[in-house]
């Protein structure tokens, strides 16, 4: 558990990291391009997420292979006959992908995007630029797959955070230089490019030693194949559900609007990065428990794991929404912008955390290698969304493309859980609800809107931010003493430290 407590530790210092130099350098962006290159920005993002799902399913079967090999010598040149094997096929894969957005990106700039002072050319360069930048970061994602597997995330956050900084700092002076969208994402390409040579050097460094040089081996890439198209099929339906808000906005709104939805998405994030540690440390070692059959073990964690992160979930999430148009205002500094940004970032936050409550169920889900559960409800998801957006975008805006993202994932909470409690840990699903979720976020969600009642509105100053801080601490506090186990290990902490 000693191990699994670092790399947990060491995925939220990765993610703390990452999400402030967003809080710091996201305003700066906006104020050097203007809210419509914004736009193109956040475009990027989409299509640098959409892009993943094109590894179909490799990075994810790749990363639970390593969890159930790596402490096995005898398995070990397995093992780096897979990773070598995988990259190739992500190496072309990424290349295939840049060259189709480089050969779409006049098509998209004529016939997709709203362009209200930008014009077509600069548009179709920069969406140019976009597929260059994706193809060369792409296969980091799969590198850190493989880090993630081999329990090494350490490692994997020291570089994750490296290169946050060089992105998100290294660009200004570029942009002080050459103040243009084209010069931005031409730096974020060669960062990408670094990003991904370095991880590969660190994953070949930390695969375990075999007895001859890895190969090509198509029998590895065909054992993994079902779980891998399983993950893939998740993934495309998944990105199809998270994305769909975004291409209907690019698509029935103006550009503009997609800058200020880009801002929401950018914040809400920050819950997902709160996220992500938890699942990235469990998920290996929950495919490590099952092929090992120790299912006490995996019913502690099972718990435990669900415990720990509602807290922090319920936590973040309620601060988010109850002060959303405080933190909007306290970032920005423009009132404006954050009345029109308060409630779709409200929504996504909501939505992000019903997401967030999901990830140790669904890492039990991978983890045995089911995959069907997830697959339909993202199909589901899918199905209902595409008409509700087509219904919603034009008439509320951003905030009716928020309310997708947030619909489909309520869903996943009241139909995701009991489905999947009906053959996974059977009899745990209300223990999942009433102990382990329910009481941070009751607790969360009263404290935060006490406070919002009794506090004024939060000017832009030192002491906003303090009192925004000690909202924080206040509900944060009142989500752990909630949690029966998170209350609990702080209690055995105090009491190891306090004197007798």
């Amino acid at each position: 558990m000693a191990a699994l407590r670092i790399n947990i530790l060491s995925n939220y210092a990765g993610q703390i990291w990452m999400a402030a130099m967003a809080v710091v350098f996201l305003p700066l962006y906006i104020r050097l391009l203007g809210m419509e290159a914004f736009g193109l920005v956040g475009l990027m993002l989409s299509f640098q997420s959409i892009s993943q799902l094109f590894d179909f399913g490799i990075g994810g079967a790749t990363n639970r292979e390593l969890s159930r090999r790596a402490h096995d010598p005898a398995l070990a040149d397995g093992a780096r006959d897979l990773v070598r094997s995988s990259e190739v096929v992500i190496w072309l894969l990424a290349l295939a992908v840049g060259v189709a957005i480089w050969l779409c990106s006049g098509l998209m700039a004529d016939h997709w995007l709203h362009l209200d002072r930008m014009g077509r050319g600069e548009a179709t360069h920069a969406i140019a630029i976009m597929g260059v930048t994706i193809a060369l970061l792409w296969p980091s994602a799969f590198y850190a797959n493989c880090l993630s597997g081999l329990e090494l995330q350490p490692a994997l956050n020291v570089i994750n955070a490296v290169f946050a900084t060089l992105r998100y700092a290294g660009v200004l002076p570029v942009l002080w230089a050459v103040p243009s969208l084209a010069a931005f994402l031409w730096w974020y390409a060669l960062v990408g490019a670094l990003q991904s040579i370095t991880t590969a050097i660190v994953v070949w460094r930390t695969l375990p030693e075999g007895h001859r040089p890895a190969r090509w081996s198509g029998i590895e890439l065909r054992g993994s194949r079902r779980f891998a198209g399983g993950l893939f099929a998740i993934g495309l339906l998944a990105m199809g559900v998270s994305q769909l808000d975004r291409l209907s906005i690019a698509s029935l709104r103006p550009l503009a609007e997609l800058g200020y939805y880009t801002l929401a998405i950018s914040i809400a994030a920050g819950l997902g990065r709160m996220v992500l540690p938890m699942f990235n440390a469990i998920y290996p070692r929950f495919s490590r428990l099952v092929a090992r059959g120790e299912h006490t073990m995996l019913r502690e964690l099972y718990h435990l794991g669900s415990q720990y992160l509602a807290v922090v979930v319920a936590a973040v999430a309620a601060v988010l929404v109850v002060f959303a148009h405080d933190v909007l205002y306290l970032w920005t500094g423009n009132a404006e912008l954050s009345g029109k940004v308060a409630l779709p970032l409200a929504i996504l936050v909501a939505g992000s955390a019903f997401n967030g409550l999901m990830n140790i169920p669904y890492a039990l889900q991978l983890a045995n290698g089911w995959t069907r559960l997830a697959m339909g409800l993202n199909a589901a998801s899918l199905l209902l969304g595409i008409p509700f957006c087509l219904w919603a975008v034009p008439r509320f805006g951003i905030s009716g493309a928020a309310c997708v993202w947030l619909l489909a994932n309520l869903a996943s909470v009241v139909i995701g859980i009991p489905v999947m409690h009906r053959r996974l840990l059977r009899g745990e699903m209300t223990e999942w609800y009433l102990h382990d979720v329910l009481p941070p976020v009751l607790a969360a969600s009263v404290v935060a809107l006490v406070l919002a009642s009794l506090l004024p509105p939060l000017p832009r100053s030192i002491l906003g931010v303090a009192w925004l801080a000690f909202a924080s601490l206040l509900t944060l506090a009142a989500s752990a003493l909630a949690s029966h186990n998170v209350r609990a290990a702080t209690g055995r902490w105090l009491s190891s430290r306090m004197p007798l």
